[in-house]
């Protein structure tokens, strides 16, 4: 019976498991990939992001601990079990199943949530930047792609022409118009 259970929660997990198969879709994803080159290339500030609520979760933690250790049936009974609640306040998400009951309890909250509201907010900016940065670079390179395939096609198109004297002339046919003018039709070039 119980070996039984262990087997279910690992195919459990193999199952769940097969929930990532979705991000093979970011190589046809434009936006997709832009979002993993940004988290790939702003760790730095994703992790500077993390050590300072990490710092402000213990610091207010501590400060509540304090303020609310002497109230009668108070949630925060210890330092590691108010990290909760000082996590929960500075993301902004407040679940409300452990709130402060003194004056200076409430003071240490809206201290944390203001404080959680301005390092949350601070590398947010540098981070859609570069992912703005990235996704601005990755479809002007779909764009070039596009411009270099119809070049190609359209090379294709001159190499195929017969080459016979006086088959065509500037006035019946010109690759550089037809070229223009197909760039315009597939919306390539926008006047």
């Amino acid at each position: 019976g119980d070996q039984y259970q262990d087997v279910k929660r690992v195919v459990q997990i193999f199952r769940v498991m097969r929930v990532l198969r979705i991000l093979k879709l970011a190589r046809h994803s434009t936006g997709l990939q832009s979002l993993g080159f940004t988290i790939k290339n702003s760790y730095q500030e994703l992790g500077l992001l993390l050590m300072f609520l990490a710092m402000g979760v213990l610091i207010f933690s501590s400060l509540a601990y304090f303020a609310e250790r002497e109230e009668v049936g108070t949630h925060f009974t210890s330092i590691p079990t108010t990290f909760w609640w000082a996590a929960i306040t500075m993301t902004t998400v407040g679940y409300g199943d452990m709130v402060p009951q003194t004056f200076l309890g409430k003071c240490v909250g809206l201290a944390c949530c203001i404080c959680g509201v301005l390092v949350i907010a601070l590398p947010i900016p540098i981070i859609v930047n570069n992912f703005a940065e990235f996704y601005k670079n990755q479809i002007r390179r779909e764009k070039a792609l596009k411009r270099r395939a119809h070049i190609e096609k359209a090379r294709r198109r001159e190499s195929a022409l017969p080459l016979a004297k006086g088959a065509f002339t500037d006035d019946d046919f010109n690759l550089r118009d037809n070229l223009a003018q197909t760039y315009v039709m597939t919306g390539i070039v926008k006047d």
